[in-house]
């Protein structure tokens, strides 16, 4: 019997100066980037960045909640303490608690493969669709699939102005008669009531500047003459400038709005344009030299510019971050395939 009792205490004493294994400290405010991951390996993740302390926290999605995030992260949209990730193969949005990344519920959609969600209201938001010519409007509360609305292409980024949403759609070569446009969609009865006149040219991003105005990256028409182009729209689709590139190789694949009528582009560097501008500079912000490009972003709060370069999509991208007069403040690794960033600002 003492035996026993000297084994168990034994036990006990043993087991008390094991340490637990460490939580991982989220702080309060910070860039969480989106790492897609490879096709079909299910190694999406979330990583976690403090531009204060210049830390950066990977694998954050697994390591809070005890699963793997899915097949191909496309993008997370930021509401209050909530944010949603849209994880594309595994046609399903993740809701999770902030700022620790906390799992809350699923959000499925079958036979989707969703790309952007975006609340319209208290109860429904649109999420985009890569195939099935359709934005799906769900009611993100109950996970309920309510309606659809049909589209001609692959849809992509949305924004909300007032009673308005403004969807990117791009040309899929897999979808027969897809096109590229702008649309302008009515949320209070999910109707589309103007599409931008763009010949059906493929839009390569959307973005807004702060003051209400859209910013788009069309593609070239060389049967046509159209050479590739930046065009700056009003609220109601209407051309405010437009931008043409010299020559029909030169388009901006990437594009991200400031507040003050900037918008940034990608174009084997860094680039701004001004509404104040006659034409586009020759001169890049920032070099980015032979780096692979993926995702851009630019915090509007502070004005800094950050993208990724996905290297050969197989090792963990490299982020690069720079000022607003684009210098070069710090880099940090991320997951594979760094495909978009959201800002949580609490």
């Amino acid at each position: 019997m003492k035996k026993i009792i000297f084994l168990a205490g034994l036990f006990v004493w043993f087991a008390s100066c094991q340490k637990e294994k460490p939580t991982t400290i989220v702080p309060t405010g910070g860039l969480y980037v989106i790492n897609e991951g490879n096709f079909m390996f299910g190694n999406a993740e979330i990583s976690f960045y403090d531009p204060v302390q210049k830390s950066v926290i990977n694998g954050l999605f697994s390591e809070r909640n005890g699963f793997q995030l899915g097949d191909v992260a496309q993008s997370m949209y930021i509401m209050d303490s909530t944010g949603y990730i849209v994880v594309n193969n595994s046609t399903k949005i993740e809701v999770v608690r902030l700022p620790e990344l906390k799992w809350i519920r699923t959000l499925t959609i079958p036979n989707s493969s969703p790309r952007y969600f975006l609340p319209v209201n208290d109860s429904i938001a649109y999420v985009t669709e890569l195939y099935a010519k359709k934005i799906w409007i769900i009611n993100y509360r109950t996970g309920v699939l309510k309606n659809t609305l049909t589209v001609q292409g692959w849809t992509e980024k949305m924004y909300l102005a007032g009673m308005f949403v403004f969807v990117q759609q791009k040309v899929n070569s897999l979808i027969s008669g897809s096109e590229g446009n702008i649309l302008k969609i009515n949320i209070s009865n999910h109707s589309i009531v103007k599409t931008a006149q763009i010949n059906g040219r493929n839009v390569f991003d959307l973005t807004t500047d702060g003051q209400g105005r859209l910013w788009a990256s069309l593609a070239p028409d060389s049967a046509a003459g159209i050479k590739p182009a930046i065009v700056c729209y009003d609220n109601d689709l209407n051309p405010i400038k437009t931008y043409t590139f010299d020559n029909y190789n030169r388009s901006a694949w990437y594009i991200a709005g400031e507040e003050n009528g900037v918008c940034y582009y990608t174009q084997g560097g860094i680039y701004r344009v001004n509404i104040q501008q006659q034409e586009l500079s020759s001169i890049p912000v920032i070099q980015t030299d032979e780096k692979n490009v993926y995702a851009l972003f630019v915090n509007r709060s502070t004005g800094e510019i950050y993208f990724s370069d996905a290297l050969d999509y197989v090792q963990p991208s490299q982020i690069y971050r720079y000022d607003k007069n684009g210098n070069f403040v710090h880099q940090f690794t991320a997951g594979v395939i760094a495909g978009n960033f959201a800002l949580y600002e609490p």
